[in-house]
C-alpha cells in the first residue's frame, strides 16, 4: 500500500496478482466510447426507456459490478494476508470520509445556483482533488490514477460541446484511470520490493 513499515513482504504477490482488477476499469469507459461513436434510434423507447438512456444504465451497472467484486474480493481474508485486508479497509475508510466535500459542493452549488457546464467541470476538479487528498493521506498513490483524468476532464469541460464529446471524454477517464493505476502500482509494488531486498 503506502510507505508504512507494516507493508510486509508477503503483501507483494498479492499486490501483483491484484493490480490486473484496475483495468476492469476500462469496461464503463470502453461502454461509453463505444456508444458515443455507434448511431442510436433514439425515437424508440424500450421499456420506457431510450437507447441513450440504456447505455447510461448498463455503464452504472458496470461500474456497481465492479464496485462491489473488487469490494469482496479484496476483503477475503482467506486469499490475503490479514494486513492486508486491514490496510484495504482503511483507505476504503478515508476515501468514504472523502465524499464529505463532494457533498459540500452540492449545497454550494445549489445556494448559488450554479448549474450546467460550470456545476460538472467543477464537480470533476473538485473530485480529483479529493483523490489527491486520499492519496496523499494513505501514501497509497495509485491513486493519482484517478486524480489527474478526474481533474484533466473538468478543466477540459469548456472544450467539449456536450454530446458524444462529453460521452467519448468521460469514457478516456475511465480507460486512462484504469491504465494509469494499473502502471502506478506495478511501479509501486516494485519499489517496495526493491526496499524488502535491500534489507
Amino acid at each position: 500500500m503506502g510507505l508504512a513499515p507494516s507493508f510486509g513482504r508477503d503483501w507483494i504477490q498479492c499486490l501483483k496478482r491484484d493490480n490486473w482488477l484496475n483495468l476492469w476499469w476500462c469496461v464503463p469507459g470502453l461502454i461509453l466510447v463505444v456508444s458515443a461513436w455507434v448511431p442510436l434510434d433514439n425515437s424508440k423507447a424500450w421499456l420506457g426507456l431510450l437507447a441513450s438512456q440504456w447505455v447510461g444504465l448498463l455503464a452504472a451497472a458496470a461500474l456497481l459490478a465492479i464496485a462491489v467484486v473488487q469490494f469482496r474480493m479484496l476483503s477475503n481474508t482467506a486469499k490475503r494476508p490479514l494486513g492486508l485486508v486491514r490496510e484495504y479497509k482503511r483507505i476504503n475508510t478515508i476515501g468514504l470520509v472523502s465524499v464529505v466535500p463532494i457533498v459540500f459542493y452540492f449545497i454550494w452549488g445549489k445556494q448559488h445556483a450554479i448549474g450546467g457546464e460550470a456545476f460538472t467541470a467543477g464537480l470533476f476538479v473538485v473530485s480529483g482533488s479529493m483523490v489527491i487528498v486520499t492519496a496523499v493521506a494513505t501514501k497509497l498513490w495509485v491513486f493519482m490514477g484517478w486524480a489527474i483524468p478526474l481533474i484533466a476532464f473538468g478543466l477540459c469541460q469548456p472544450l467539449m460541446s456536450g454530446g458524444k464529446s462529453s460521452g467519448v471524454g468521460l469514457g478516456l477517464v475511465f480507460i486512462s484511470a484504469a491504465l494509469l493505476c494499473s502502471v502506478i502500482q506495478a511501479w509501486h509494488v516494485r519499489r517496495v520490493e526493491r526496499q524488502h531486498d535491500a534489507h
